[in-house]
């Protein structure tokens, strides 16, 4: 497995020809049981790859890498509110399905060594395939997960009224009990009305 790790353009030649050592490459601590653990953080499918990246083979049959030093963490932006939903959807490489997370992120808590750490620039020409393949088995996931639980859909179609009512002062929210369930009514100005039962 191949991981892509952002570098500091300084770095860059050091870590190519001696690997990255965890004590002094990490790019985050992580709470973890209880415990700050330094990690190396890189990605499976990144976004966007700069020539001041590095690849790295991780594959723990091969590359001197324990499966335990390896765990999957669903990349959220830099906000304190997902903070507990990122630390919550960090699992270990086995446990980890390829396309689970639409931006994967590996967080590596050992060193890596030379041997197994390449330029990016040699890697770049399959990121693209990978990338699309990650993100058609994570919206196959997606939608395998709705079409199995029909609430599922109605839950996100709420939370997406629900945010925009909170940021445009035009949409109005009601919520009528209806026995077991709930409808939930979306207006807009008094003129357009949606309707969700769930």
């Amino acid at each position: 497995m191949i991981v892509y790790i952002p570098t500091d353009a300084s770095k860059k030649k050091m870590i190519l020809e001696n690997g990255m050592n965890i004590e002094r490459d990490y790019s985050k601590k992580i709470g973890m049981s209880g415990v700050y653990i330094k990690c190396i953080s890189g990605f499976l499918t990144p976004d966007n790859i700069t020539g001041e990246w590095v690849a790295a083979n991780v594959d723990t049959q091969k590359a001197y890498i324990a499966n335990h030093d390896l765990w999957i963490a669903y990349k959220f932006s830099k906000n304190d509110i997902f903070n507990k939903m990122y630390i919550a959807s960090i699992v270990n490489i086995k446990k980890y399905r390829f396309g689970e997370y639409r931006v994967p992120e590996v967080l590596i808590i050992s060193s890596v060594k030379k041997e197994d750490i390449v330029d990016v620039k040699e890697t770049t020409s399959i990121c693209d395939k990978i990338l699309y393949q990650n993100d058609q088995i994570y919206i196959d996931c997606l939608v395998e997960k709705i079409s199995q639980n029909t609430n599922v859909a109605k839950h996100l179609i709420v939370d997406y009224f629900t945010k925009l009512s909170l940021k445009d002062g035009d949409i109005t929210t009601e919520v009528v009990e209806k026995g077991n369930s709930k409808l939930y009514v979306f207006i807009h100005k008094n003129e357009y009305a949606w309707t969700v039962e769930i």
